[in-house]
């Protein structure tokens, strides 16, 4: 996969979890990256607008902020 790509599969798995609707406070959270399989992706999502930022513990994975 491409690296674009695998931003959207792990963006698609944080929107699985939490919903596509923006939060009404600000959070933080974790979750198995859906791309290594072996690292952690933390991510925050944003109460403001709904951008996601996040990054993976594994080096080279995945790392986005919107």
């Amino acid at each position: 996969m491409t690296y674009f790509k695998n931003i959207a599969v792990a963006r698609q798995a944080i929107t699985d979890k939490h919903g596509q609707q923006k939060p009404q406070l600000t959070f933080c959270a974790e979750m198995s990256c859906p791309i290594c399989k072996a690292g952690t992706l933390s991510y925050q999502i944003s109460a403001v607008n709904g951008h996601i930022a996040a990054e993976c513990s594994t080096s080279d994975c995945v790392k986005w902020m919107e």
